[in-house]
């Protein structure tokens, strides 16, 4: 029952943390800059802390060196897939994109565990 209230105090938290963001982003010029500030930030610190609290910091250390390699992946997605999908078309070239991403995230999470 414990791993319940858990999973229901980091989405009400991250909820929370969404709302503020996505507040922030209203208030700042220009408006592309709402989806930076929207998700990503709030569900990273939300997450974060119920993980500090409920887990401890050797548990928060391992979550926060797993969201650096993701990032990574996720930049290396990022670069790669425009030209990708330009190359290949939409399916293929996401799908490759993907498949990159997968690998520098293992590969990240290889190198710091």
């Amino acid at each position: 029952m414990d791993d319940v209230w858990l999973i229901v105090a980091r989405g009400v938290f991250g909820g929370v943390l969404v709302m503020c963001f996505a507040l922030l982003g209203e208030a700042t010029s220009p408006k592309r800059f709402a989806g930076i500030f929207a998700a990503a930030p709030a569900v990273a610190i939300g997450g974060m802390v119920i993980t500090a609290l409920s887990d401890g910091r050797r548990e928060l250390a391992e979550s926060g060196l797993g969201m650096v390699a993701g990032g990574v992946a996720l930049v290396a997605y990022c670069a790669l897939a425009v030209p990708l999908v330009r190359r290949f078309g939409a399916l293929k070239g996401s799908t490759g994109a993907l498949v990159l991403w997968a690998a520098v995230a293992w590969l990240g999470w290889t190198v710091i565990s």
